[in-house]
């Protein structure tokens, strides 16, 4: 599982993947409230993977495991 580091550019989110030298806006987030953040994300590029849902919206920058995603 790559480690990968969410930050925050204006409004936008971008993920950066270390392994692969990656930095993308992510286009869509299964989970994105309050309650629940995480999930199923997308990136620019078709690019999919997973990262357990946390117990709300983390404070950014912040470093998670994810894993592919194959739909």
């Amino acid at each position: 599982m790559p480690s990968v580091l969410f930050s925050k550019k204006g409004d936008d989110l971008y993920c950066y993947i270390a392994k692969q030298d990656l930095e993308a806006r992510v286009v869509h987030l299964e989970f994105d409230d309050a309650a629940c953040w995480g999930g199923i994300f997308e990136l620019e590029g078709g690019k999919s993977y997973y990262i357990f849902p946390q117990p709300g919206t983390p404070p950014f920058p912040v470093r998670l495991r994810a894993s592919k995603h194959c739909a």
